[in-house]
């Protein structure tokens, strides 16, 4: 390690297993039958930089102009540290959003952010335009497994709505164990 690096404090742990996003497609069909429940077209990547603010400014500008993207994806951070990518397809396609969310945190791993890569979410909505009953499902990076959880500006999630993903997705996707699901997105 430099003293380059040192000063950056890049995280050097493993690369994650970025192939696990392209399983949600598999879970669509089934979000759809069980819960009436389809993609809205939005999905983040979340990632914590530890270290000083240059760090974290070249890994949020590395994500935010992912060359996949027909429009550069929004970028935010909270008041934990923690940035949020935001990608969206206007016309909900599920399969073409995971690429996108596998983009961004591929080009932050290759950059030596692979460690920081916290977690990927997928929203899932009514097509009737209620948005009453949503749900996201989060893909954690360092335990590889998924979870449902609340989309972002949601209600919290309904325990019964919550029982009836899991119940759905079983076989589909690793789901985490119901103890373990509270994890910070």
């Amino acid at each position: 390690m430099t003293l380059l690096d040192s000063k950056l404090v890049r995280c050097w742990t493993s690369r994650p297993d970025l192939q696990s996003l392209y399983s949600l497609a598999a879970a669509a069909p089934r979000m759809r039958a069980a819960l009436g429940l389809t993609p809205t077209g939005g999905g983040t990547v979340g990632f914590k930089v530890d270290g000083d603010a240059l760090a974290r400014t070249e890994a949020e500008l590395i994500a935010a102009t992912s060359a996949r993207l027909p429009v550069h994806p929004l970028v935010t951070l909270d008041l934990d540290g923690r940035s949020t990518v935001r990608c969206w397809r206007r016309n909900h396609d599920l399969r073409v959003l995971t690429g996108d969310l596998v983009d961004v945190a591929n080009r932050l791993a290759r950059a030596g952010y692979g460690g920081c890569l916290r977690s990927a979410t997928v929203e899932f909505a009514e097509p009737t335009g209620r948005r009453d009953r949503k749900l996201a499902l989060v893909y954690l990076f360092d335990r590889g497994t998924f979870h449902p959880a609340p989309a972002a500006g949601g209600r919290p999630l309904d325990g019964t709505l919550e029982v009836r993903a899991r119940a759905a997705l079983h076989g589909a996707l690793p789901l985490e164990p119901a103890a373990n699901r509270r994890f910070v997105v």
